[in-house]
């Protein structure tokens, strides 16, 4: 085999990601939309202007997504031909590659990015069939959200979740957190906290902290899930690949 680079396996993947969802490899980058511009321009500079644009869309997404490829090998202390071999001797885990580089390639966001590259670099450590489930999940959970998602994550991460039966609850702790104690936290969430709240629990990223117990107010209080969890280790400094 050829001595690859984390670029030349990147573009290979962005072609796996396209292949996965039933695009074209060959489509122009910016899509249909980009594509049906170009074609209505007026006039030659208005042409070369889209073009030029594509061009430089095409080159950040290609930085990105050799530069997550990179951070992959330098976490697993790989080279990228070893990567290379462990992605194509499993379909799966190719597929899964796949969607992250293609994910990756449109985020402009760096901290999605590291935790794309992490999750990435955790499936290749274990490619076990119920660990990809995990990280499928966290990685459409990544692709879906944004910096006020990360920050909310990050306020109720202080909140500690009701422990679980047959465990009773230590007398006089808080658990959870409520929206409004979240947004007192930080008030840059107020606005959009609603929106925020209903788009981390429908990715399962908190849950309520009741579990079916009747508690006193009229406001409901969250606190990380698991799966919430397992994505802000993702976020942390001192990640790593190995469990």
């Amino acid at each position: 085999m050829n001595k690859r680079t984390e670029g030349e396996i990147a573009k290979g993947l962005r072609q796996v990601a396209a292949a996965t969802a039933g695009a074209t490899v060959g489509v122009v980058v910016g899509g249909p939309v980009a594509g049906a511009l170009v074609g209505a321009a007026a006039g030659p500079a208005l042409a070369t202007g889209f073009e030029l644009a594509a061009e430089r869309i095409a080159t950040h997404r290609a930085t990105r997504s050799a530069e997550l490829l990179s951070e992959v090998t330098r976490a697993l202390g790989i080279e990228a031909n070893e990567l290379e071999e462990r992605l194509l001797a499993d379909e799966r885990l190719l597929e899964f590659a796949g969607r992250v580089v293609g994910a990756a390639q449109d985020i402009s966001l760096t901290e999605k990015r590291r935790a794309l590259s992490r999750a990435l670099a955790a499936a290749v450590a274990d490619p076990s069939p119920a660990r990809l489930d995990i990280w499928e999940l966290l990685q459409t959970a990544i692709r879906e959200i944004d910096a006020p998602h990360i920050r909310f994550l990050h306020v109720i991460s202080s909140a500690p979740p009701l422990p679980q039966p047959p465990e009773r609850p230590a007398e006089g702790t808080r658990y959870g957190m409520t929206l409004e104690q979240v947004c007192e936290i930080d008030p840059g969430l107020g606005f959009g906290g609603h929106a925020i709240l209903q788009k981390l629990l429908s990715l399962g990223l908190i849950e309520s902290s009741l579990h079916g117990v009747l508690w006193s107010g009229t406001h409901r209080p969250y606190a990380l899930s698991p799966l919430g969890q397992r994505l802000l280790t993702l976020l942390d400094a001192d990640w790593t690949p190995h469990p």
